[in-house]
Formats: structure tokens, C-alpha cells, sequence
């Protein structure tokens, strides 16, 4: 086997709308319908990954969707992308306790948006897989974080006694026919 490594993209963002969603966005959170996942590894307080993952016209979903959509179509600008699918969305909330274990995703990205992350609460941790050393990403409330799916990563326990809320997307993107000649690339 012969390995050559790439660089490969790992985006923090701000996201612009925070500061106008995040209350409106937690209180339909609060209302929303959601599953307390528990098990060996996991205990995530309140998610809708099995109820709702693909529904779309959730009222979370259809309040962040605008705003969401804008940001997305604003970053693709900035890498040179201009479409984008987003398979999957959905939230989970982190009690004192609660941790998700390592895993990762389908699709081309995975993204998550801090929605609220109150002082000491954990951020994401991943493995780097050239290197294979642990690494926290550099995030605060607000931010949004986009990876490749297939990296390694977890949400170590939470100490804090503040609920962490994240929104979570897999998300593919692509180029349209006219890239080449749109970019300089004939």
C-alpha cells in the first residue's frame, strides 16, 4: 500500500444569525419531540437523530433552515463549492453527564453548530488520521464547525451543570458543470 497524505479542510465559522436564533431556537427545542439515547458509551439527554432526522418541517428546522441556507451558500463561495445536500439535521442536548462516543458520519461533511455551550462544557474532540494525536477544535458558542464525515470524533463528558445544545448536519457538496471554466481550471 503505498499512503500519500492531503490536506483536508477543517472550517470554523461564525455563525451570523446567533445572536437572533439562539433563543427562539432553544425554546423550539424545548418543545420539540426528542429521545434520551443512552447505552454503553452514549448518554445523550435529548436528541431527535431516531424520531426526525429527516424530516424537514420541523419547527426547529424550518426557524434555522433561512439562516442556515445563507451561511452555507456564503462559505461554498469562499472554497470554491456551489451546491450542497443536506441529508440529515438534528439536534442533541448534554445534561451534566451526558457524552457521546467516538463515531462518525456519511456524507461528504459533518457540521456542528454550538448553540449553547456554557463555560466548562466539552467541545468536540478528534483524532487526526495521519497522526493519529487527539485534538479539541477550537470553538465557541455560535461557531460552526465543518470536518470530513469520516473523521473520528466525540463529545468527551459533560462536567459542567449547564445543558450543551448542538444542531448537527451531514451535509455533500459539489461543483456545477461550469466550474472549470468559472474557476480558471479549463
Amino acid at each position: 500500500m503505498h499512503k500519500q497524505n492531503i490536506s483536508f479542510p477543517i472550517i470554523t465559522s461564525r455563525f451570523h444569525a446567533h445572536d437572533n436564533l439562539k433563543q427562539p431556537l432553544l425554546e423550539t427545542l424545548d418543545r420539540a419531540v426528542g429521545e434520551h439515547l443512552q447505552g454503553y458509551t452514549d448518554d445523550i439527554s435529548k436528541c431527535d437523530w431516531e424520531t426526525g432526522r429527516f424530516d424537514y418541517e420541523r419547527e426547529w428546522v424550518k426557524l434555522f433552515q433561512p439562516d442556515l441556507f445563507e451561511h452555507l451558500h456564503k462559505w461554498l463561495a469562499e472554497i470554491k463549492y456551489d451546491t450542497f445536500n443536506i441529508g440529515e439535521i438534528w439536534f442533541q442536548q448534554y445534561t451534566n453527564g451526558g457524552r457521546h462516543a467516538w463515531h462518525t458520519h456519511s456524507a461528504n461533511f459533518t457540521n456542528v453548530y454550538y448553540l449553547d455551550l456554557p463555560e466548562d462544557s466539552p467541545k468536540t474532540e478528534w483524532i487526526d488520521p495521519i497522526t493519529q494525536e487527539h485534538n479539541m477544535f477550537d470553538v465557541k458558542e455560535g461557531d460552526i464547525i465543518t470536518f470530513p464525515s469520516w473523521i473520528k470524533h466525540r463529545s468527551t463528558t459533560n462536567l459542567s451543570t449547564g445543558t450543551k445544545t448542538i444542531i448537527s448536519w451531514n451535509m455533500d457538496i459539489a461543483i456545477s458543470d461550469r466550474f472549470g471554466e468559472e474557476n480558471g481550471y479549463n
